[in-house]
Formats: C-alpha cells, sequence, structure tokens
C-alpha cells in the first residue's frame, strides 16, 4: 500500500511541477498547508503535501526538507524520509546534525542508511557549488558589524551615559549596511537567502558558534534597520518572495518592526503579518481578517495558525521538553 501510495505521489506531483509557473507563494502555500497537518500530527497527510511542494520546485528551504522527513518518520514511511533527507543534504543539511537530531538519527539503523552516506559528498557537494561564495562572504562581514554594534549597546544596559551615544552610532552603521552595501548587493543579485547564499555555519564569522538551520543573517539587519523608523523598500521585497529568494517568513518578520516603527511613512503603519508582533491586545486597531489577507498574499497560514504555533511552542518549552526542528526550525523561521 505505501509503495503504490508513493508511486501516486510521484506522479501528481509530476504533473503539478509540467503545468505549473513557479512562484514562490504557491510553495509557502502548500508549506503552510503541510504544517497545519503538523501542528494536528496528521504526519502521513503533511508528507504528502511536502512531497507535492517538494516535487513542484527546485529549490526549497532546508527547514522544510527537516520537517518533512521527521514526517515522514513518525508516519514510517522510509522512502519518503530518506527522499527528504536527500534533498535536506542538497539544500545544506550536515551529516552531523543528522546524527544528532532526536528523529532523524532514527534513520541509521534503516536498511536504506548505507546506500544514503554514499552519495553524501556527492550531494554536499551540490549545495556548495550552488551558493555564490562572494556574496556569502559578504553578508559574513555585514552580520558581523551589525553583532559588534548590537553587543556593545545590550552589553552596556546599565549604563545610562553611553547607552544612548552607542545606540545612536548603531544606527548610522546599520542605516550605512542597508543603504550603502546590503541593497546594492541586492538589486545586483537578489535577496541573500538560503537559494543565494545557502545556511550559516560555524565559523562563519566569530559570531557563528554553532550550525544553523536557515540564513537569518539579513532578516536580522533588516529587523535592526526596521526598528530605528526606516522606511524603505516596498513591493521590491514581494518580489523576491516569488522568486524564491525570500522565505515568506523572514519577510513576514522584519516587515512587523516596519508596520511597528513607522512614523515618518504612514503607508507601512499598521501593517502587520504577526509573525513577530503577534499580541493583538497590544496592536490598537489592527483587525484578524487584514492579518489574514495580508498573510495569505505571500502564502502563509492564518493568524490563528500562527498562535496555535506559538501556544504549541510555549507548551513544550514550559515542560522542559527539547525542541526539535520539527517546530523550532521550519515553522518558527
Amino acid at each position: 500500500m505505501r509503495v503504490f501510495l508513493l508511486v501516486l505521489f510521484f506522479s501528481s506531483a509530476m504533473n503539478l511541477k509540467l503545468h505549473s509557473q513557479v512562484n514562490y507563494v504557491e510553495f509557502h502555500k502548500k508549506i503552510s498547508l503541510a504544517e497545519q497537518y503538523v501542528l494536528d500530527s496528521n504526519y502521513s497527510n503533511a508528507s504528502r503535501v511536502y512531497f507535492e511542494a517538494f516535487q513542484q520546485f527546485d529549490f526549497v528551504f532546508l527547514g522544510n526538507c527537516i520537517t518533512a522527513c521527521q514526517t515522514a518518520i513518525k508516519s514510517e514511511n522510509d522512502s519518503l524520509a530518506f527522499y527528504f533527507l536527500e534533498r535536506g543534504v542538497k539544500h545544506g543539511l550536515k551529516l552531523s546534525s543528522i546524527k544528532s537530531d532526536g528523529l532523524l538519527q532514527k534513520l541509521i539503523s534503516k536498511s536504506s542508511w548505507n546506500d544514503f552516506e554514499k552519495k553524501y559528498d556527492s550531494l554536499r557537494t551540490i549545495y556548495i557549488n550552488a551558493i555564490n561564495w562572494e556574496f556569502r562572504g559578504k553578508i559574513n562581514e555585514l552580520h558581523a558589524l551589525d553583532q559588534k554594534w548590537r553587543n556593545k549597546h545590550e552589553l552596556h544596559p546599565w549604563n545610562f551615559l553611553w547607552r544612548p551615544i552607542i545606540g545612536l552610532q548603531w544606527r548610522k552603521v546599520v542605516r550605512r549596511i542597508v543603504e550603502n552595501e546590503l541593497m546594492p548587493l541586492i538589486n545586483k543579485y537578489g535577496y541573500p537567502g538560503e537559494r543565494l547564499i545557502g545556511v550559516e555555519e560555524q565559523g562563519m564569522n566569530k559570531y557563528l558558534t554553532r550550525d544553523h538551520y536557515t540564513s537569518f543573517m539579513v532578516r536580522l539587519i533588516f529587523i535592526h534597520y526596521f526598528s530605528f523608523n526606516s522606511n524603505l523598500y516596498g513591493a521590491f521585497f514581494i518580489d523576491e518572495i516569488k522568486k524564491g529568494n525570500l522565505n515568506a517568513k523572514q519577510f513576514a518578520d522584519f516587515h512587523d518592526f516596519r508596520a511597528h516603527y513607522s512614523t515618518k511613512n504612514t503607508k507601512y503603519k499598521n501593517q502587520y503579518y504577526c509573525q513577530w508582533m503577534s499580541n493583538l491586545g497590544a496592536l490598537k486597531g489592527v483587525l484578524v481578517e487584514d492579518i489574514n489577507r495580508r498573510r495569505a498574499e505571500i502564502g502563509l497560514g492564518t493568524y490563528e495558525q500562527r498562535i496555535k504555533e506559538l501556544n504549541y511552542f510555549f507548551a513544550c518549552r514550559k515542560e522542559s521538553k527539547v525542541i526539535s526542528s520539527l517546530t523550532n526550525v521550519a515553522i518558527f523561521y
């Protein structure tokens, strides 16, 4: 029965790939549906939807690969699990991460593991060759500069004399990073997300002390930039989502800061996606239907689904459970 279903997945997904235009808003819609199934513990349906999305799109985000693989493991579908695992390696997943993950490591005992290990180096090479390393290096530098000033500011909360001065300097640095360095690069290459520069790995700069399952450096820079009441760039970001360069969730994250701090340009005032700032009680005049409309436009699930994700996350943390990448990586970032 499982083999039949797998064949059905392949044939239906190939039809999707042949008869649809590549638009990553559609990808995010499918991922949001899969994540809803994950939250409902319906791992079989989640695996099916992930597979359809992965067959339709050549590039997929690493966090989604990890979550998809874990859902296949939970639904005891080894064929799909190894398919998702191989896609993960092609998008940055390391062997060491597989062996240390509470769910992924279960595949080591499977009969297909030896074949996977033989493929690992060639799959890793595909990932390495897909990265624009010059662009990657520049982003590492810009992130390090932002973090240098961020740390100076955050490490002096007790000093009421120096902290405001450092804050002003940090603001100037972030503005220069975005407007003089980052945006010219983005205009030339596209938004530097996983598709262009891969995921963040230990040692890329001195502030990266472990491997990550996502590319978050530029997202963090834009969060800092928009936190300083700056209001640049609009539809450009939506185009980058459609191209697959920018993860819709990351855009929703930093756009929430723009919506919150937009004082000079009221166009973005209160235009929340509630990916980061999700407390409606503190967001006066913001309607759920408007939030859901914005989220749907970039392929994200509803505000209600986002709250369900957060409640699940905090419930796990309260119970002192280890939050695996099943919820922490793909769903939350």
